[in-house]
């Protein structure tokens, strides 16, 4: 016996409208003066707007590096007996997660008229230099941001791993760590 798939002729009609009214949008944009189209491919081909995907390119790359790596740190932190270094984290975590991005950015920004040097007491460090790089201080504010988003993330991931695969990396002599 051969089983024949029933026919769906409504699902290619929808395709067929959607399509017609995609080429709509499509040439009725074209064609449209209020788009100012020269204007826009005269500034798509500016070296301004190469040079500013270069250094988004670089600043999401380097916020990644930072928050995959203390993202896992954070992940074990949390998931640490010891009551001091969990605690830590879930304060880091729910600072990072509580509070938007963007108020972070504005913090991190602010940071070099809040701290332009600090006294140890014998001697004072003059962090202006670095605290002035706005480079610097967005991606550090967006990787530790992500940081905390992937340590639960990370953490999850740890726990969704079976009891008997724990209990097994023990009875093979592993510490918690190596577990």
């Amino acid at each position: 016996m051969k089983a024949k798939p029933l026919p769906h002729p409504g699902r290619w009609i929808t395709a067929a409208v959607l399509l017609v009214l995609f080429l709509w949008f499509i040439i009725g944009a074209a064609r449209n003066e209020a788009y100012h189209w020269d204007v826009y491919f005269q500034y798509l081909f500016d070296t301004r707007i190469a040079a500013a995907a270069g250094w988004t390119i670089a600043l999401t790359v380097l916020a990644m590096l930072i928050g995959v790596v203390g993202g896992a740190i954070v992940a074990v932190l949390r998931m640490s007996e010891n009551p001091v270094l969990s605690t830590v984290a879930w304060f880091y975590l729910w600072i990072f997660r509580g509070t938007p991005v963007y108020v972070q950015l504005v913090f991190w920004g602010l940071l070099g008229t809040i701290y332009s040097t600090i006294d140890l007491g014998v001697t004072e460090v003059d962090l202006s230099t670095i605290l002035s790089n706005t480079f610097v201080l967005a991606f550090v504010g967006l990787g530790l941001n992500e940081s905390a988003y992937m340590a639960e993330i990370v953490r999850a991931g740890i726990q969704a791993v079976p009891e008997g695969q724990t209990e097994a990396s023990k009875a093979l002599g592993m510490s918690c760590w190596q577990t």
